[in-house]
């Protein structure tokens, strides 16, 4: 119509795009005279811009940037009225993600701590990869951060070497980076170390041992198994030479009789440990250091020895009831250290006592004994939980079935002690303990430990319990009136142990 106020015919009141696309506005009007058009921004007019271009129908932005979003005003007037369009622009970045720091080598048994970047949206949900399975939190990995974005993992293993992926995704859009993390066997190395060597009294000894490792391994002393005491004689030191490897001395001044004997340098760190050891002879009348009585556990490999000091000796001799060892396939006698071992420790055959014979000289001889007890570690008799309902009544007993007296029994629920509030009931006669529960529950699901001790081992058996729920339905399909070519929903869910597994089906 002439002479009519502008009337608006297409309009917007949101428009997203993404950045460095194209998008445009949409304001178009009627009236007479043909109206007039501004657009401002934010409450202020549009700054010019070769990537703004007023169209036909609306305004056209070129290669939208995010500092194009705002609210946008398109004000329309002639002689006879006005009007206008408002509607906001969101220009949308894409996300980008970058997992730092770009190169990762650790060591095992170190920690490795990862940090996840992400660009293009303030809102977003973040998750963590190792080589595509999902990272959950643990004892070992902590995710910290308002989004999760540190990832900080203690005690590295082996296996836990590979590719790490941070995945981000915001409604639509996703993205992801990875980073490689080698970690590097860090266990300790022995690269230099002593050698057998024998020694004239009061002559000065010097024993190095050179590692590597990562971290930097810490080296002890010992002989014969006894730790080496720092006093005015026996002096140790280390220092990291220029590759990064650790050096350490034990220094002896004025060497006597008793320095002899078996030296060990042990190196460890996280990683792991490792030892180096050799002889040192010192010049003297030999003699067997005191030996202290010991305890082996049945079914298992133990090794007994015979520490011999000065030098020269001429053998080295073990006995058990007056019969020269070894005698049976389960015994080896290494003559040139004095270590005895004793394979598949039995109770009855080898418990007793055994003699370590030194020959002095052609018709001389020193001797030494030692006792050893054998303890039998338990045996349980294994048990396994039938199939139980929710309700019923549970009875189990842990049957200790062979072991030295005393043993102790204890139960266990998912690897800590059974919490009071689930109301079992354990009861300890001698070498029974059983578990009662009068009313079973969904919470008593889990797995149950009976852990046996006494003073040889302690030995367990595990079972799982699952009680079993009926399904029941919480939510129900209800009929429902549908417009054709609109979606429609159905809900149904149910309840039960284990989870149920849900169908649908379709009749006309």
């Amino acid at each position: 119509p002439t002479n009519s106020a502008p009337h608006i015919l297409d309009s917007f009141e949101r428009r997203e795009v993404m950045a460095n696309h194209r998008v445009e506005l949409p304001c178009k009007a009627s009236g007479h005279p043909l109206p007039k058009y501004r657009w401002l921004k934010d409450n202020r007019p549009l700054e010019p811009d070769a990537r703004f271009r007023q169209s036909v129908t609306g305004l056209l932005i070129e290669r939208a940037q995010p500092s194009d979003t705002g609210t946008y005003v398109c004000e329309v007037w002639n002689g006879y009225g006005n009007a206008e369009v408002v509607g906001r622009l969101q220009v949308k970045e894409p996300l980008k993600v970058m997992v730092s720091p770009r190169k990762v080598k650790g060591s095992v048994g170190s920690q490795v701590s990862l940090t996840c970047s992400v660009t293009g949206s303030e809102e977003y949900q973040l998750s963590w990869y190792r080589n595509g399975e999902l990272i959950y939190p643990s004892n070992s990995v902590r995710m910290t951060g308002q989004n999760r974005e540190n990832l900080v993992m203690a005690g590295m293993a082996k296996s836990d070497g590979g590719a790490y992926q941070c995945f981000a995704s915001h409604g639509k859009m996703s993205a992801q980076d990875f980073v490689q993390v080698i970690l590097e066997d860090g266990t300790p190395k022995i690269l230099a170390s002593f050698s057998e060597k024998v020694y004239n009294v009061n002559e000065f000894v010097s024993l190095s041992c050179t590692v590597k490792g990562t971290p930097e391994p810490r080296v002890t002393w010992s002989l014969d198994d006894e730790s080496v005491i720092r006093d005015s004689r026996h002096r140790i030191s280390y220092f990291t030479n220029a590759e990064g490897h650790v050096v350490s001395h034990l220094n002896i001044t004025q060497t006597q009789v008793p320095d002899g004997g078996v030296y060990r340098c042990i190196c460890n760190n996280s990683a792991g440990t490792v030892s180096y050891q050799a002889r040192i002879n010192v010049r003297g009348p030999a003699s067997i250091r005191p030996m202290k009585n010991l305890t082996a556990i049945a079914g298992r490999d133990m090794y007994i020895h015979c520490r011999v000091i000065g030098y020269p000796y001429y053998s080295i001799k073990w006995y058990k009831d007056s019969n020269l060892l070894p005698y049976n396939h389960r015994q080896r006698a290494f003559e040139n250290n004095g270590t005895l071992k004793l394979f598949d420790v039995q109770k009855d055959v080898d418990e007793g006592e055994y003699t370590c014979n030194v020959l002095v000289q052609p018709q001389l001889s020193t001797h030494q004994s030692v006792y050893v007890t054998v303890k039998v570690p338990p045996t349980i008799h294994p048990f396994e939980f039938p199939r139980f309902s929710i309700g019923q009544r549970v009875f189990i007993p842990c049957v200790v079935m062979s072991g030295d007296q005393p043993v102790f029994i204890t139960w266990q629920k998912d690897g800590r002690p059974i919490p009071a509030s689930l109301g079992v009931t354990i009861d300890n006669i001698d070498f029974t303990s059983s578990l009662r529960i009068s009313n079973l529950t969904l919470a008593h699901n889990g797995n149950y430990t009976c852990i046996a001790r006494n003073q040889a081992a302690a030995m367990e058996h595990q079972s799982q319990l699952i009680v079993r729920v009926p399904p029941k339905f919480v939510v129900q399909p209800k009929d429902q009136d549908a417009i054709y070519g609109k979606a429609v929903i159905l809900n149904c869910s149910a309840e039960g142990y284990p989870v149920p597994t849900i169908q649908w089906e379709y009749s006309k």
